[in-house]
């Protein structure tokens, strides 16, 4: 009789099993970079605060693919190859095809997103289009969030890291930025920050690291709280520095998982 009730109090003294956490890094259109939060060393404070580097995701004609074998290990992160200069929605089913294979390759194991500029609209499209359950927390970087006359086409466009590079884009390229941009730019039909506006978005854990000295998207707009579903539901950030990603936010994101600011 006595035996049951030592095995039972020595399994209440084990430590409960660690559920693991993956973290998708979904880069903005930065045409100048190839791999954004590698280049900007967004990985390097993860990596040095215990994040382990997942590699790569890159779609392929089988799929996608994981450009190396998976680690043991309770926290991990990815970057994704994402076709930046394409329309939101496409950029979306993209990001459900990489959340399908985490989906496979780490079952049952929360995912948090962490998309930088447009890819923050990215990702809210493909919260609220599909039923994401693996997903538990969205943080977004210096992303438009709000329908505004204070973001217009030409400013987005030219004052970005695009209007450095527009010389040197052909026709093709340049309409395939047009088509992007115009999605967010106001009085455009089809705009999709005014239809997410009206959107129910899922019961997560949302984070908005808003840029206060960004010349490319006004600060007031990166606020998830101004969208009417997440009014009082988002944490907020401030960040310095420009709209482009840095080493910086490497170090914000480890901190944001290591009880430095805890969750609503």
């Amino acid at each position: 009789m006595l035996r049951p009730i030592v095995v039972a109090v020595l399994l209440f003294l084990l430590p409960l099993p660690l559920v693991g956490q993956v973290m998708l890094l979904i880069p903005g259109h930065q045409s100048e970079l190839v791999h954004p939060f590698r280049e900007a060393g967004v990985t390097i404070p993860l990596a040095g605060s215990g994040w382990a580097d997942g590699g790569q995701m890159l779609p392929s004609l089988r799929g996608v693919e994981f450009d190396r074998s998976p680690e043991a290990t309770r926290k991990l992160f990815y970057t994704l190859v994402m076709p930046t200069e394409r329309p939101v929605s496409m950029q979306a089913e993209w990001l459900n095809l990489y959340l399908d294979a985490v989906a496979r390759r780490h079952p049952d194991e929360p995912v948090i997103l962490v998309a930088h500029s447009i890819a923050g609209v990215v990702a809210r499209y493909s919260l609220v289009t599909r039923r994401r359950p693996e997903v538990e927390v969205l943080i977004t970087i210096a992303s438009p969030h709000v329908d505004s006359s204070m973001i217009q086409l030409g400013d987005f466009f030219w004052q970005s890291p695009l209007g450095t590079y527009t010389p040197l884009l052909s026709q093709t390229d340049l309409q395939q930025l047009l088509e992007l941009y115009s999605g967010i730019s106001p009085n455009q039909p089809g705009n999709v920050l005014r239809w997410l506006s009206h959107q129910t978005h899922p019961d997560i854990r949302y984070v908005s690291i808003v840029r206060f000295s960004d010349t490319v998207v006004d600060p007031v707009l990166q606020d998830l709280n101004r969208v009417a579903d997440l009014r009082g539901r988002a944490e907020m950030l401030l960040s310095p520095g420009s709209h482009a990603l840095s080493a910086m936010d490497g170090t914000l994101l480890a901190a944001l998982f290591s009880g430095q600011f805890p969750s609503r």
